[in-house]
């Protein structure tokens, strides 16, 4: 991803705090049918320095036959972003542009087949939306909790590169960069409001 020097961040702690907070993610890969893309529920886990990557997808859906190639994978994690009009620059000769934060992370699938390492990334991913629903999937008969696991694939994807842009007027002067955050903040757009607080937590 083409990211300029002033639109790179290289702390790590908060590009992890940034792909929990959104995990809905596109996964891409490469394969004999060209490319394809998935849009998926992840969970990223970090373990001694090392990100992974948690996800599963429907066993109809023929993308995960991509990895068996043993190539790298790119999964696209991206919000929010919003649209900046030339009306707030201190020059009138300017041009719209779009501010955004957007990580993409790189690593090779890797098919997750034991019934419990697939019931337990389950778990993970409901212990993070709806945790309350724990104890009605306990309850579930045993036969309809695996013909749900079977009608998916399960794969863990160990993160070898990351890179991050984060877009947010950080060229401009602090004056315009004030202009463009309040503009966002008072469109009543919870995107547009979540791209304002990046911009001044970033600037």
């Amino acid at each position: 991803m083409y990211a300029p020097k002033h639109n790179q961040l290289q702390d790590r702690a908060a590009l992890l705090a940034y792909m929990r907070a959104y995990s809905f993610a596109a996964l891409a890969t490469a394969g004999a049918g060209g490319l394809t893309a998935t849009h998926l529920p992840f969970v990223v886990e970090e373990e001694g320095g090392n990100i992974t990557l948690l996800a599963h997808m429907a066993k109809a859906n023929p993308q995960w036959r991509d990895f068996a190639a043993g190539a790298d994978a790119l999964v696209i994690f991206m919000q929010p972003h919003a649209y900046v009009s030339p009306r707030l620059y201190d020059s009138r000769q300017n041009v719209p542009t779009w501010n955004y934060v957007a990580v993409h992370a790189y690593g090779r699938p890797l098919l997750i087949e034991e019934r419990a390492a697939k019931l337990e990334l389950q778990q993970k991913l409901i212990r993070l939306h709806d945790a309350a629903y724990l104890a009605q999937l306990a309850e579930l008969p045993q036969s309809y909790v695996d013909a749900r696991l079977a009608a998916i694939v399960s794969f863990s994807i160990a993160v070898t590169r990351i890179d991050a842009r984060y877009k947010l007027s950080q060229d401009k002067s602090p004056a315009e960069r004030e202009r463009i955050a309040r503009e966002l903040e008072a469109s009543g757009d919870s995107v547009e409001a979540e791209t304002a607080r990046l911009m001044r937590k970033y600037n």
